[in-house]
């Protein structure tokens, strides 16, 4: 049931309701902007429907005490059938959202909680981390918190509970948090169980601190593909990212400082969503996660993706840190080359690597491993040389023996 409307006249409204509340089939109930649908005569239908999955509530008359009694009918609710619940627009403040978010906690099926322009801030994310904290949320995959009052140290109340909640897949928040607020979700975003794979911060303002601050904390996450950054065009000057606020963008999905962190950068990142986005560089790493991500077999997708990105990265490959292996090493440098004709033949994203200019490189590779360890090579040669040396004289020797036990032994019998 979706109320957009309800007349004037009282007593239609009070019946209207008054059969709403003794309705115990409905699955979802929403009442739209405009609407005064009494919220507290409704608390029998909130605490007695067991059939009611979805409430959304815009701009309802949602005061400190009404938020109690709708706590309480929800606390009081028996069967935990809610999945969904929404307030949007309601100015709960701190006080009403800490006993909403209490009450939800006996509904541990609760997948959706939607909570923008509320005026909640650190008390109500105080709340509902530690609510997160004791797996009474352990189902929650969607949760919207935008255009409140969550500064960086709301955010960092709440990180706990995030890192609790490994089945999130959607996060949206807003100012005021600045970089440091977004550093702060560096242990949610980098945990192994972390599976959160949208991140809305449209309504940040968005630098490039902020922009640094988000890159590092999305180092080593292996689960988000989307976030959502500011339209730039419509951002102040002093607040828009710049070339060095792309770059570590850049180096999140492709790090070329070494072989090793090309290898480790992030692989799982697909889109940011910023209508004035034009690093063509980012564009082409985004698009080769994705035809990685769109691959069937996942392993051979990452190994097609990271050899492309370190083979696109390091057109000089440097053969010293491998140097420590001696030649016991140069076979597997070749088989790595000849695997990766096959991996990266085809087009990755808009990358592409030819079969003959894989064949060269193989070959420099393989002239730079040797050429940077002569005195291992001359030595290899003249070590077989010895050795070879060493098995013919023990033979020469065995052979001498031989015939001196002859040569005793015919003398022996000659003197008889």
């Amino acid at each position: 049931l979706a109320i957009h409307y309800l007349p004037q006249e009282r007593e239609r409204v009070d019946a209207f309701i008054d059969g709403v509340s003794h309705n115990r089939s409905m699955r979802e109930l929403a009442a739209l902007a405009g609407t005064d649908i009494r919220v507290r005569k409704l608390y029998p239908f909130f605490r007695e429907n067991n059939n009611l999955t979805k409430i959304c509530l815009y701009h309802a008359v949602i005061g400190r005490e009404c938020a109690s009694d709708l706590a309480l009918a929800l606390s009081q609710r028996q069967v935990k059938s809610l999945t969904a619940f929404c307030l949007r627009d309601n100015n709960l403040g701190d006080e009403g959202f800490a006993d909403i978010v209490q009450a939800l906690g006996t509904q541990p099926q609760l997948e959706q909680l939607i909570c923008p322009r509320n005026n909640i801030g650190r008390i109500s994310c105080e709340a509902l981390g530690a609510l997160m904290m004791i797996w009474r949320m352990s189902n929650l995959k969607y949760l919207h918190l935008p255009n409140n009052s969550i500064d960086d140290a709301g955010l960092q109340a709440l990180v706990p509970g995030l890192c609790n909640s490994s089945n999130l897949e959607q996060l949206s928040i807003s100012d005021p948090i600045t970089a440091v607020g977004l550093r702060y979700l560096s242990p949610f975003l980098q945990s192994g169980s972390c599976r959160l794979r949208f991140l809305n911060i449209r309504s940040v303002r968005f630098g490039d601190a902020e922009a640094a601050a988000l890159a590092y904390a999305l180092s080593g996450n292996k689960s988000l593909t989307t976030f959502c950054l500011p339209n730039q065009e419509y951002e102040d000057e002093e607040c828009a990212i710049t070339e060095a606020g792309w770059s570590a963008f850049s180096k999140l999905l492709c790090d070329t400082s070494s072989i090793n962190n090309t290898y480790l950068s992030n692989h799982t990142l697909t889109y940011i969503i910023e209508n004035s986005m034009d690093d063509t560089h980012i564009a082409d790493l985004l698009k080769m996660n994705e035809a990685a991500k769109n691959m069937r077999n996942r392993e051979i997708a990452m190994q097609s993706l990271t050899r492309s990105k370190i083979l696109m990265s390091h057109p000089d490959l440097d053969m010293e840190p491998l140097f420590l292996y001696k030649l016991k090493f140069l076979p597997l440098i070749t088989n790595w080359f000849r695997r990766s004709i096959q991996l990266c033949s085809d087009e990755v994203g808009r990358w592409k690597e030819s079969v003959p200019k894989m064949q060269s490189r193989e070959l420099s590779a393989v002239y730079k491993f040797v050429r940077g360890m002569p005195l291992l090579a001359s030595d290899g040669y003249w070590t077989n040389v010895l050795n070879d040396s060493q098995a013919e004289k023990r033979k020469l020797q065995m052979m001498l023996k031989r015939a001196e036990e002859n040569e005793r032994c015919a003398l022996k019998r000659l003197r008889r």
